[in-house]
């Protein structure tokens, strides 16, 4: 389980949720306490340090050889790990199978009064303590609950990317197609990088079968299928060019990658004409050889964790 998941900014949740809970929430789950150094925690338990955000400098720790199942709100949770910012616990990181989620949170709201929803998650949150519960994803099993310091929360929460998110929303359709087609940033699942790229992919080759096996349909001057054929290709082959710079961002990959192999498409599409009988030989090696790529790129598996283009897609 995922320990660094983006937290979202709780300062308007702090502030509504102060007032209504009736009891302040336990700042302790087990025999592990925020605030604890790890020197203290390695009395009770073995921490492995899995990742670190250098970004945000916090060590995330998993826990083993120690009390595995305790009690947290009345119900059986297993610890999953720790985060540690400034040499102190800042987080501490519980599952729970999906089935006991609802009723852990109704459980909770008795003491600590209406949770707050946000995206991907459930909140109870107040000037002190925090308390997340992740929401389950298609075909996980278990969530994740963590208990935060409210000041450690709100310093690691992702304000900026939020308050980017918010200004893109606000900016018109030209923007947007720009951002999407011509200037792809961000992470794109295999999958759902296998079914656009199958959308945009399949009339492409369509469209390249026709101009091989029906050339004197492309004679002449002002013809409808010459002018067809460019915007449609056109359309296709860009959109397979922004596709597999996303796909390139989940695999953790430079956008250089794409742009060397791309030069290496042009140097043939120019020098091929002397060795394969003809430009017209050369382009269509050229094409050959890109839709192979554009296939290939479905068969890297992308990276689990958050990486320098952004957290891991949901699918």
């Amino acid at each position: 389980m995922a320990m660094d998941f983006e937290i979202p900014d709780i300062t308007e949740n702090a502030g509504k949720a102060a007032t209504g809970r009736k009891q302040r929430k336990p700042r302790k789950a087990g025999t592990l306490r925020l605030g604890e150094t790890l020197r203290q925690i390695s009395h009770n338990y073995t921490a492995t340090r899995e990742s670190e955000d250098e970004d945000k400098h916090v060590e995330f720790y998993s826990l083993s050889e120690g009390e595995e199942k305790f009690d947290f709100y009345g119900t059986e949770v297993a610890i999953v790990g720790v985060c540690i910012r400034n040499k102190k616990t800042a987080a501490i990181y519980m599952e729970l199978p999906v089935k006991d989620r609802e009723g852990f949170i109704k459980t909770a709201a008795k003491s600590e009064g209406e949770p707050q929803d946000a995206a991907g998650m459930t909140i109870f949150a107040d000037t002190v303590t925090s308390i997340f519960i992740t929401k389950p994803q298609k075909g996980e099993n278990v969530v994740t609950i963590a208990l935060m310091d409210s000041e450690d929360a709100k310093a690691l929460s992702n304000n900026a990317a939020i308050e980017e998110r918010e200004a893109e929303e606000k900016k018109g359709i030209s923007h947007k197609i720009i951002k999407t087609w011509f200037d792809p940033v961000g992470r794109m699942s295999r999958k759902t990088y296998i079914k656009r790229m199958l959308g945009m992919l399949i009339p492409s080759v369509i469209l390249f079968v026709i101009t091989v096996l029906r050339p004197e349909l492309f004679i002449g001057e002002a013809n409808p299928f010459i002018v067809g054929f460019l915007i449609l290709g056109t359309l296709c082959f860009i959109s397979l060019i922004s596709l597999g710079m996303r796909r390139l961002s989940d695999i953790g990959k430079s956008h250089w990658y794409y742009w060397i192999f791309f030069l290496i498409l042009l140097a043939i599409n120019q020098l091929g004409g002397n060795f394969l009988g003809s430009q017209l030989n050369a382009t269509r090696t050229v094409a050959v050889i890109f839709f192979i790529a554009i296939v290939v790129l479905a068969f890297f598996p992308g990276e689990a964790k958050k990486n320098k283009y952004g957290p891991v897609p949901k699918d």
